[in-house]
């Protein structure tokens, strides 16, 4: 592959992860409204959408490699290529826990219908809901704007959403532990706390990638 060419399609590759990061962002914002509107309609849109963002990934790694195969890159365009085959995962897992979150909502709205003993939702849950968007639309922003400052802003976010998934278990458990018949609503809302917090660790690993590839820093594992 020509030079020329060769760039044009880093510029196709970059393309296609930045739309992936605008569909996944925009997925998990319809869970997330579904999930505390209780509105099972939207929940399932977001379960069907989970097959576009399995074929965005899909198509982005094929591209990753076959550019890596047939170009030997080296450097910059080597580091962004690599990125890329984990920011598409990242990207992808981060679209099953939108559909898991969905999924939550049709669990918690099966409950209610059978009359199960439940609670309204945890305000540390609904801390969580708004920081680990917020952190996330940061780091599809970052990695978009190649802005390491605000990338390096969404590192320190993740300490803090850990903490609040570590609270919601233990108002969940206290509350299941007085009331046996919350205990169906307290596992959803525990697996629903969960699944936050890996959203949060995901949008960790996309600043962490977003730094990889402007700076060539692997900050991995490294930043506390």
């Amino acid at each position: 592959m020509v030079m020329g060419s060769f760039v044009e399609e880093l510029k196709k590759l970059r393309d296609s992860l930045i739309t992936m990061g605008y569909e996944v962002a925009d997925m998990l914002g319809v869970a997330v409204k579904a999930l505390s509107e209780g509105d099972e309609e939207q929940a399932r849109v977001v379960i069907a959408r989970d097959k576009t963002i399995n074929a965005m990934e899909n198509n982005i790694v094929d591209k990753a490699i076959n550019l890596i195969a047939a170009n030997q890159p080296v450097a910059g365009d080597l580091r962004f290529l690599a990125a890329s085959l984990r920011l598409a995962t990242e990207l992808e897992r981060m679209g099953d826990l939108g559909s898991n979150l969905a999924r939550r909502t049709l669990g918690l709205a099966a409950l209610a219908r059978q009359g199960a003993a439940a609670e309204p939702f945890p305000e540390n849950i609904e801390t969580m809901r708004v920081k680990t968007v917020d952190m996330l639309n940061q780091s599809v922003k970052a990695f978009i704007e190649k802005d390491t400052e605000l990338a390096s802003k969404v590192l320190e976010l993740d300490d803090e959403i850990d903490d609040l998934n570590h609270r919601v278990r233990a108002e969940v458990l206290n509350s299941v532990f007085n009331d046996g018949q919350k205990v169906y609503w307290g596992l959803e809302i525990i697996n629903t706390a969960a699944h936050f917090e890996r959203l949060g660790d995901h949008a960790t690993n996309l600043a962490e990638e977003t730094i990889y590839i402007v700076k060539g820093k692997n900050v991995r594992h490294h930043h506390f």
